[in-house]
């Protein structure tokens, strides 16, 4: 579900945080959550072989179910551009649904199917960020309840990249900073801060656009920084 940008329990973005088995998992998952929303460049498709349909059926115990393959040409012309998309978003679709299994398959589903969210409602109580890409606004906010410290962050905006958007803490000089987490798709997450976090020093959130080449650091190309409300 946090691969899908769903909000969770702030334990189990603390534990992603801490534990490099899940977060390769998580890696994985998001590669795939995002090939959905990538657009492939002519010729970049190749057909998948005979039979690998009904092996994603089997493989998922559909059973007696009437499960079908999707036929993007009996909707658009063949051989269009059109028709490569649907196809690629069917075999990423299927793709998902092998790796999350039956139920989340199902949440896939809604996900793609659900209102667009590119315009989503400022944060309640955040305080706007810097913007340092004009189409991006960011609103964030610090809150502490029973002793439970959470970053609560939205941005709207979002670039198309071929990465994913992480959220940091940093100092007023930028040059001392933390991961907090992955924002999710829709612009928002809501992170756990652990209790070592000096927020006298690290009153700077900053979210950024990070490739996928395994590298941890910041990348330095940041859409939305600035001090946090709270």
């Amino acid at each position: 579900m946090m691969a899908l940008g769903e909000e969770t329990d702030p334990a189990a973005s603390l534990h992603l945080h801490e534990c490099e088995a899940c977060r390769h998992d998580f890696d994985t998952l998001r590669r795939v959550v995002t090939t959905l929303h990538t657009t492939p460049a002519d010729g970049e498709l190749l057909t998948p072989p005979d039979g690998m349909w009904d092996s994603i059926a089997t493989e998922l115990r559909f059973g007696d179910l009437p499960v079908s393959p999707p036929r993007p040409h009996e909707f658009v012309p063949a051989g269009s551009r059109t028709a490569r998309r649907i196809g690629r978003f069917a075999v990423a679709l299927a793709a998902c649904t092998a790796l999350l299994g039956a139920a989340a398959g199902s949440a896939i589903t809604w996900w793609m199917t659900r209102p667009d969210t590119s315009t989503t409602q400022p944060l309640a109580g955040g305080k706007r960020l810097d913007s340092l890409r004009a189409s991006s606004a960011g609103y964030a906010n610090l809150t502490d309840r029973s002793g439970r410290r959470s970053l609560q962050i939205t941005v709207n905006g979002l670039p198309e990249n071929s990465g994913y958007f992480e959220v940091w803490l940093m100092d007023n000089s930028h040059t001392k900073l933390v991961s907090m987490g992955v924002l999710g798709p829709d612009g928002r997450a809501t992170l756990p801060v652990p209790d070592n976090i000096d927020l006298r020093e690290y009153s700077v959130v900053d979210v950024s656009i990070q490739p996928y080449n395994g590298k941890p650091d910041h990348s330095g190309d940041s859409i939305v920084r600035g001090a946090y409300a709270g």
